[in-house]
């Protein structure tokens, strides 16, 4: 992956500069990097860096990295000749030799409106490590949350992501994370909207993993309200139930909360001057 130069200082809003000099020491976010050479240092999408002793993971060394064979792969993972990781750390059980990603590696936490030095509202994306990657004998997990998971009972040879952090399937099932879809099969299944967490397999309605018992596949559909954010709340309905997320709820409270969120939103729209 391209390499970047340091910045000479740290601008939230501005990814690039999460790796940073005071001339003297190098910084990730407002953390110094003890004994990180400035005039070796160099970093890479997300958070890896290396220089001459050292490969890192935000502000912590890589224990064990080879800096010679250290490659990023993507937002979530790096290998050298003898491991893989991601930013929670070394995966044990990957091969080095057959690793690859499924995926971009990344998902995003929403647009952040800030106001710039010309008193113009500007975006800044924020992402965070999220996605599949897989060797010859297993598909790997990580969503930040905690250490990579194995997604077990998945074959890794036919293995796809959907490359949106979540979904993804192999020749016999679908999987969410490390999570089998039950009952789904990967050539009749599909994922209903972008960035919604529902999906339909025939006459089957699933949310995120799970299968919605009570929802009728015929008449199911989503009910889209408005937001500035990346993963909209979760809202659907079919004609016997009112759904937030998967749970049934009712239609006075459906109809208030859908009101409701859309008032905020056009609000906040309007507020901080957004296109």
């Amino acid at each position: 992956m391209k390499r970047q130069i340091l910045a000479t200082e740290f601008n939230l809003y501005d990814e690039s500069t999460f790796y940073w000099t005071d001339g003297k020491n190098v910084f990730f976010r407002e953390m110094i990097i003890k004994n990180a050479d400035v005039d070796f240092f160099e970093h890479f999408e997300g958070s890896w860096a290396r220089d001459n002793k050292y490969c890192y993971s935000a502000a912590n060394k890589l224990k064990d990295a080879d800096i010679a064979t250290f490659s990023v792969l993507n937002y979530a993972y790096a290998k050298d000749k003898s491991n893989v990781w991601t930013l929670a750390g070394r995966i044990a059980e990957a091969d080095p030799d057959t690793f690859e990603i499924c995926d971009s590696g990344k998902e995003s936490l929403g647009v952040t409106f800030y106001s710039a030095t010309d008193n113009k509202k500007k975006e800044f994306e924020s992402f965070a490590p999220y996605g599949f990657g897989k060797d010859l004998k297993n598909v790997y997990y990580y969503d930040f949350q905690g250490t990579v998971k194995i997604v077990n009972r998945c074959d890794a040879v036919s293995f796809k992501s959907l490359d949106d952090g979540y979904f993804g399937y192999d020749e016999k099932s679908v999987f969410c994370g490390s999570k089998i879809l039950p009952k789904a099969k990967p050539e009749t299944w599909n994922k209903l909207q972008s960035g919604y967490f529902y999906s339909q397999d025939i006459n089957k309605i699933y949310y995120l993993n799970r299968l919605m018992k009570d929802a009728d596949a015929a008449s199911f559909e989503i009910v889209v309200v408005p937001s500035v954010f990346k993963t909209p709340t979760q809202y659907a309905k079919d004609k016997n139930h009112y759904y937030f997320n998967d749970e049934i709820c009712s239609k006075d409270d459906f109809d208030k909360w859908v009101k409701e969120e859309t008032a905020i939103n056009q609000k906040f729209i309007h507020e901080n001057k957004i296109p």
